[in-house]
């Protein structure tokens, strides 16, 4: 607050009562130290002239009984400012309760309400006494003045069970809220999946229904998923070919299959309800039975439910295939198969028994691929590789498809000659074979890339690097996981120069003191990096192990030349290893030159939502 009063005398209109003002921080230091008043900021708006004062509500209350110390402030203000009248006393919280609002449009008092009027002010020509009483909220009738995109927006922010509300106000809010795009959450409601007569009620009956975009299918097994609350997302009842035909009637943009019996559902049934959906995302859980024969990989061609136990199955997904020949609207297809005690060497879904031609064809239509823990055998991936990745895809994601340096060669010529990837997340694939300046090239073509656990050399890796700092490169977002080993052995000059030219870089916390040295160095300089992480996800810069070797100046100039930067200080499963001046020398260089915009601490998760 003193602070905040001494800016005062940096004003021209105030330069003449600066000694007065000494007398009034007496005063207010009893409204904080006596009057216990917690939150408050007084300072001077120099266009509009405006003493502006800020409290919270309980400092507001207290505020009421210490009016002698305002008093003075007006009284200093009165007798030595000359345009008096052009400073108000203001108080941005709501109006005060129990005053009449105004009526009149445009009046002077539709400004921000004062909490402590100035006397001048009081005795202005203009009708300021209802200036308290201003109604905040016009009424209604003048929001449909506004804009179809201004009040698209506005219902952007609306959940779809608050947003069916809005339809109801009135036919210009109806015609925007009707839009598509302000549905695309829309799931089935939760009462909808506790019994089969509420479903067809809400489909038959309810016209809200065809707003229905998203599905969800989910079951009543518990799925190692934490995001997913399993009062609203399971079905209480068994899904028949009844029910999808009911579904087959809506307008679905997209359906997420995952942990859902649909055993009394036919396969030729479901592969035409997925294959009217633009997007498909299967998720099929593994649990823990007797070990699976064939070297890990599960035969799914055996009925013996003492060797697996699926939610879908390999039938139903290969109808999913079998159903995207005769025409389909599929352009987004994820498939991960994950097991339930993930503490295990990792199972993979045999996909074998597919023809390789269904494959090929179904892959050559989607823009984006997501397969994760799956097996296919040599000439499924060179069918697909050959004639499934179309020029159309976009993003492709191969974690945990295994395949050998020949296959690993043929699909790096794929997205080499034929594919317009903008985003490429590969794992666990030998890439150790492909000359360097090839991997290199086609990488670099490719603006998002993720590589995780690759089989990879440290000349390979440097020759990417090598390729951005030359400029020969469109990526913009790279990360790096599982492969410290081989980028220790990279030249530390050469990565450094080449990472601070991407606007995103993530690797793993324990990159070698050397690369993190060398990145925040170059960093502090000049960098075109925005954040430590991916866009959506950054990593807590804290949580590097070899951070504290960074020179605390050097480190506080580079996470200041960001934008965005994550410090968490430590949670439930990190520790902070930064030490105390470079925390200080990095809050000290915030006030002084910066580029940050957001400081982001992801907090100790509420473990109220865990059930033990």
């Amino acid at each position: 607050l003193l602070q905040e009063i001494k800016q005062l005398q940096t004003i021209e209109m105030t330069k003449n009562i600066s000694p007065r003002l000494d007398e009034w921080q007496d005063q207010t230091k009893n409204l904080v130290e006596q009057d216990g008043i917690r939150v408050l900021c007084l300072y001077l708006d120099q266009k509009s002239g405006k003493v502006n004062l800020i409290a919270d509500s309980e400092s507001q209350k207290r505020l009421v009984h210490s009016r002698v110390v305002l008093t003075e402030l007006e009284n200093i203000l009165e007798s030595e400012v000359d345009e008096k009248e052009k400073l108000r006393l203001y108080n941005h919280n709501q109006v005060r309760e129990g005053e009449e609002s105004c009526s009149k449009s445009g009046h002077i008092c539709h400004n921000p309400a004062p909490m402590f009027q100035l006397a001048w002010e009081r005795n202005l020509l203009t009708s300021i006494s209802c200036f308290a009483g201003k109604k905040w909220f016009p009424d209604v009738k003048d929001y449909d003045k506004l804009p179809a995109e201004i009040l698209r927006i506005i219902f952007g922010f609306l959940k779809p069970d608050d947003l069916k509300h809005v339809l109801l106000v009135s036919k210009k809010w109806k015609s925007v809220a009707d839009e598509a795009v302000l549905w695309a959450s829309f799931d089935l409601p939760q009462k909808c999946r506790e019994n089969s007569e509420h479903f067809y009620r809400f489909l038959d009956l309810f016209s809200l229904s065809s707003k229905l975009q998203h599905l969800t299918l989910t079951g009543c097994e518990s799925p190692p998923d934490d995001n997913l609350d399993v009062n609203i997302d399971y079905f209480k009842f068994e899904i028949k070919d009844d029910h999808i035909h009911h579904l087959m009637n809506l307008e679905l943009a997209s359906i997420e299959i995952k942990s859902i019996d649909l055993s009394k559902v036919s396969d030729e049934v479901l592969g035409k309800l997925v294959n009217r959906c633009q997007q498909c995302d299967i998720i099929e859980y593994f649990e823990d039975y007797p070990s699976p024969p064939n070297n890990n990989f599960l035969d799914l061609s055996s009925d013996d439910d003492d060797v697996k136990k699926l939610f879908l199955g390999v039938k139903k997904i290969t109808a999913i295939f079998r159903e995207s020949q005769e025409g389909s609207k599929l352009k987004s297809l994820r498939l991960r198969y994950l097991r339930k005690n993930d503490m295990r060497e990792s199972v993979k879904l045999d996909l074998s028994s597919i023809p390789s031609d269904i494959l090929a064809t179904a892959f050559s239509q989607l823009e984006v691929i997501d397969l994760e823990n799956l097996q296919f055998t040599s000439e499924q991936l060179s069918s697909v590789f050959d004639d499934g990745l179309g020029r159309s895809l976009r993003r492709l994601r191969l974690h945990g498809v295994e395949m050998d340096f020949i296959q690993a060669r043929h699909l790096m010529k794929t997205l080499d000659s034929r594919c317009q990837l903008e985003k490429l997340d590969l794992s666990e694939v030998d890439v150790r074979q492909i000359p360097s300046m090839f991997l290199a090239g086609v990488i670099n073509k490719i603006e998002w890339v993720v590589l995780k656990d690759l089989k990879i050399k440290s000349d390979q890796i440097e020759e990417i690097f090598l390729s951005i700092t030359r400029g020969d490169s469109a990526m913009k977002h790279l990360g790096m996981f599982g492969m410290n080993n081989s980028l220790s052995e990279v030249d530390e000059e050469v990565f450094a120069k080449a990472v601070n030219k991407l606007e995103s870089v993530a690797f793993d916390e324990t990159l070698s003191k050397d690369l993190i040295e060398g990145m925040f160095t170059v960093m502090s300089i000049q960098t075109n990096l925005k954040i430590i992480g991916m866009p959506g996800k950054q990593i807590p810069v804290d949580a590097f192990e070899n951070i504290q070797e960074v020179d605390e100046k050097v480190l506080a100039e580079a996470l200041n030349n960001l934008r965005s930067v994550r410090i968490d200080l430590g949670n439930f499963d990190r520790d902070c290893f930064f030490n105390m001046p470079q925390l200080i020398t990095f809050f000290k260089q915030l006030s002084s030159r910066s580029e940050l915009k957001r400081i982001v601490r992801e907090d100790w998760p509420d473990w109220s939502r865990f059930p033990y």
